[in-house]
């Protein structure tokens, strides 16, 4: 089952007392408004722990139930957007300062417009381009964040509606199935066309970067197999090239590995498993789609290039 935060409209005002929320307007009305009130409530999301272990299943993965907002969620933004995505008024919660994360209390004029809400970790941005609103980490790994767009409009009377934050990340993990070699020092997984920043009208219109991360490989990893490593990538719907390297001490590459047209999921884990170090297969690697933040396993395809 696909996993989200639901989100509640009220019709009353809820007062907040977070410290940091304020709105930015374009523009000031003595035109009527009307109340918007939006409520997160408690929600239950399924999601996997950063992997630095060696292990039996490559597919097992662990969950969380996640039972109040600012416990997981760090910064959520509240943006107000026109007919033309123009922003109207941005409101930002910080859970270090809310005492009522995700109370979104706000009055607009009548009209159309669109609203948008970004939740996830620190270092979540909302900027506006001459192009259009993105959001992003500023060229930091992608931690796990969720977003959401719909239409209101307001007429002549307060809103209720009611909404869904989707989640827009994915996850790589990478096991090499062989023993690790008693030189190797880190392992380097490269993926170019990893997402920079998703368009905050929809999470496949981005800018692409290439994302690179390494870990060391300690001692008692050495000699044994099923080493695996994974993070959060951007979940672009589209092919990315993964290179996964290891090292020794002196910086020297032990073996190279690369897979094409790798895709990454939203909401979903991919994984590549395969021997690294013992290449006497054509293709050593294989690719799933451990759908555990939604349901299945899916096998799918990638070509493979051994350096």
């Amino acid at each position: 089952m696909k996993k989200t935060l639901f989100l509640v409209a009220i019709a009353a005002i809820i007062m907040s007392s977070c410290k940091k929320e304020h709105g930015l307007t374009t523009k000031t009305s003595s035109t009527k408004k009307y109340a918007v009130n939006i409520q997160v409530s408690n929600f239950t999301a399924s999601h996997a722990n950063f992997a630095l272990r060696t292990k039996g299943s490559h597919l097992a993965s662990s969950s969380d139930t996640v039972t109040d907002l600012a416990s997981y969620v760090d910064l959520l933004y509240y943006v107000v957007l026109d007919g033309n995505y123009k922003i109207v008024k941005t409101i930002v919660h910080d859970s270090t300062y809310c005492s009522a994360m995700g109370t979104i209390t706000d009055s607009l004029p009548a009209g159309n417009y669109n609203i948008a809400i970004v939740a996830g970790k620190k270092g979540l941005a909302v900027a506006t381009s001459s192009v259009a609103t993105y959001y992003n980490y500023g060229g930091n790994p992608w931690q796990d964040t969720f977003w959401s767009l719909f239409p209101l409009t307001i007429g002549n009377q307060d809103a209720s509606l009611t909404t869904t934050l989707n989640r827009v990340v994915g996850k790589l993990e990478v096991t090499l199935l062989d023993n690790i070699p008693a030189n190797a020092d880190s392992l380097f997984i490269s993926v170019a066309g990893d997402a920079f920043e998703k368009d905050i009208r929809t999470p496949l219109s981005f800018d692409q970067k290439t994302t690179r991360f390494a870990v060391g490989i300690p001692a008692s990893a050495k000699g044994k197999p099923n080493f695996t490593i994974d993070r959060l990538l951007g979940a672009i719907e589209a092919g990315v090239d993964v290179t996964i390297t290891c090292n020794d001490a002196g910086g020297h590459a032990i073996n190279s590995i690369t897979a094409y047209t790798v895709i990454i999921h939203t909401n979903q884990k991919t994984i590549l498993s395969g021997n690294l170090f013992n290449t006497s297969s054509p293709q050593s690697f294989t690719a799933q789609i451990d759908t555990a933040w939604s349901s299945g396993v899916t096998q799918v395809g990638f070509s493979l290039k051994h350096h």
